[in-house]
Order: structure tokens, then sequence, then C-alpha cells
């Protein structure tokens, strides 16, 4: 099950990269970013909005970034509904 697989990578490695699903679980790009779209109408992944203040702390590219403007990449996280479906403990 392809959405089982993009989520258990995503709990896995804390971020999402397109290419670097597509990649890793060997499926198309277009079908990842299907995938996602449809987690996030599923309520399986929410996008992890910090504040304006933190959202460079908060990157994970922030000491490899060049752009510095707060929001330019989005992140996800798991939403409880996820962890539940893959038996995570919160």
């Amino acid at each position: 099950m392809v959405f089982k697989e993009v989520l258990k990578y995503i709990h896995q490695k804390g971020y999402i990269k397109i290419n670097e699903i597509s990649r890793e679980l060997k499926i198309p790009k277009s079908l990842a970013e299907q995938v996602i779209e449809e987690l996030k109408k599923k309520n399986y992944l929410e996008t992890a909005t910090p504040s304006n203040e933190a959202r460079c702390n908060f990157c994970l590219l922030k000491s490899k970034c060049r752009i510095k403007t707060a929001g330019v990449i989005k992140s996800y996280v798991l939403t409880e509904k996820a962890k539940r479906l893959l038996k995570i403990n919160s």
C-alpha cells in the first residue's frame, strides 16, 4: 500500500522531499505528489506552520539555505490519525 509506505517514510525521515520519496519507494514523482495530496485531504498529513520568526529555526535546511525567506519550503507532519494507523506512540 503506497499510502502507508509514504507515511512510514515521512515518519522515519521527518520531512518530505518528493524526489526522494519517488526514488526510495520506486514510484513516479507524479504518483508521489498525488499520494501527498490525498494524504492531506484524508487528514493523515498536515502542514507544519511555525510562527514567522521561528520558520528558519524550524527548517531542516537552515544551515544550507541561501534563500532565507520564511515559508518557501512546505513541511508536513503526521496527524494523530496517521500515527494511529502506523501504531506510533505520540
